[in-house]
């Protein structure tokens, strides 16, 4: 890498002059100008690539990964599992309607939703879009769910995910279920 360091100065150098006097733009000056834009410019291809580190492939199988999970500890009614699956930060618009924000409340929100019978989620990824070092995805999924009179019924929806890569992986950041109003 420093090689092309080196070689990309050298090209910089030789594409970039200096009108005017010698005195005005000394050798001294002409250095720190090319290494402050060699800075900015092996900055700016590494911001690039890190944003290209994730391929829609990647992130499909990430996304899929996920909804595996999430499913398999929707169905062990694991409140702190399912919080796991969140960014430290992440957020839940429920499709009751409140907005669940952070781990903590995201556990204290599945151990109502368990309490109440709801069981059976399966997650089917449709589609994901890489953006930066996540993206985004829209699934289909269905639920059994209780209804006011303790009988139960089964709610097909779709969801809206946006997906984040964490040093410790890949984390929900954000979920918007929606079920049409016939499924309420």
């Amino acid at each position: 890498m420093k090689g092309v360091a080196v070689e990309l100065q050298r090209e910089v150098v030789d594409f970039v002059r200096f009108p005017g006097p010698e005195n005005f733009w000394n050798s001294e000056m002409k250095k720190l100008f090319m290494t402050l834009l060699l800075v900015q410019l092996v900055a700016a291809v590494s911001l690039t690539a890190s944003a290209a580190d994730v391929t829609e492939a990647e992130l499909m199988q990430a996304a899929t990964a996920l909804a595996r999970q999430y499913d398999a500890r929707y169905a062990a009614k694991d409140p702190a599992g399912m919080a796991a699956l969140y960014a430290a930060d992440g957020v839940l618009v429920s499709p009751a309607g409140p907005i669940i924000r952070g781990r903590e409340a995201l556990t204290a929100y599945y151990t109502k939703r368990f309490a109440s019978g709801a069981k059976g989620h399966a997650i089917t990824v449709l589609e994901v879009h890489v953006q930066g070092n996540g993206g985004y995805g829209l699934s289909e999924f269905s639920v059994t769910v209780p209804k006011p009179n303790r009988e139960v019924r089964q709610e097909h929806g779709r969801i809206v995910s946006v997906y984040q890569h964490d040093p410790d992986g890949w984390h929900l950041r954000l979920v918007i279920p929606s079920v049409p109003e016939s499924g309420k």
